[in-house]
């Protein structure tokens, strides 16, 4: 009989004793993962551009919970308010063990708009510069500690595009690439650099969305619907816990088994 005789076998979940950061962390799947995290013994820094946001979020895991957390607002694209951040968290709950660049825009639309470059710029200093200046922030405790969890939130785009989405695009495949890289020659000090990458989630990023497309959108999925927050929350806190301890270099995609193509056409946005 297959596994006979093994008493107790199981996945590690046990995030007890480790200090989690997420970013983005005040709503929609940033929120769900900081729950979740701080559910497995994580104590949390939740950060959110609007601090009573991240508060909210914070206080909730306290009252939920048997973990600690501590909501500081910041803005991921400006290094300095970063490095406040991290300063802010170590001393209130320790060194950060975890690391999820979950904050994230999504600014988008056709190459021909106008304003494309401005999108652009956006998309690159929160999805890239905010990730790089988080882990940096917070890279040198890990090595100190010779372990460390940095889990980068990406997109079902990082298979195949959409369409009329350019600035997101650049934005996420530009993480996946920084993901992929950072696993290598981080992975030689004991920390795991890995990505989650959402289908399309029931969140205020597909709020927008019209009947015609949302269905579209449902239609082309096997499971038939938008992911939850909690679903997105569940894959980061695998990837999180020791019992992907083997794990690095991965992006696990959280999206139902979605087919990418969407009529995105000029005319249905």
């Amino acid at each position: 009989m297959i596994g006979a005789g093994v008493e107790g076998a199981g996945m590690d979940m046990d995030l007890s004793g480790k200090t989690a950061l997420v970013t983005g962390g005040g709503r929609g799947n940033g929120r769900a993962t900081a729950l979740e995290l701080a559910r497995h013994g994580a104590d949390v820094v939740v950060n959110d551009l609007d601090p009573d946001v991240a508060e909210d979020t914070a206080a909730l895991i306290r009252e939920e919970t048997s973990s600690d957390a501590e909501g500081v607002g910041a803005d991921v694209s400006d290094q300095a308010e970063v490095q406040a951040m991290v300063e802010r968290g170590v001393e209130e709950l320790g060194n950060i063990d975890i690391l999820v660049n979950n904050a994230g825009v999504g600014n988008a639309g056709p190459f021909l708009d106008e304003d494309y470059d401005s999108d652009f710029q956006l998309n690159v200093d929160v999805h890239i510069m905010g990730s790089i200046y988080c882990t940096r922030a917070v890279v040198d405790g890990m090595v100190e500690e010779g372990y460390g969890k940095i889990i980068n939130i990406t997109s079902i785009h990082t298979k195949n595009s959409v369409g009329m989405s350019p600035q997101y695009d650049v934005g996420k495949w530009g993480l996946k690439g920084l993901t992929k890289s950072l696993a290598l020659e981080l992975g030689q000090e004991g920390i795991r650099v890995n990505a989650v990458a959402p289908g399309w989630v029931d969140t205020r990023m597909t709020e927008g969305f019209s009947e015609e497309v949302a269905q579209q959108i449902k239609d082309l999925n096997p499971l038939g619907t938008f992911a939850q927050p909690e679903d997105i929350a569940n894959g980061v806190t695998f990837l999180a816990a020791p019992a992907s301890d083997y794990v690095n270099g991965h992006e696990l995609r959280v999206d139902g088994g979605q087919i990418p193509i969407i009529d995105w056409s000029l005319d249905n946005r």
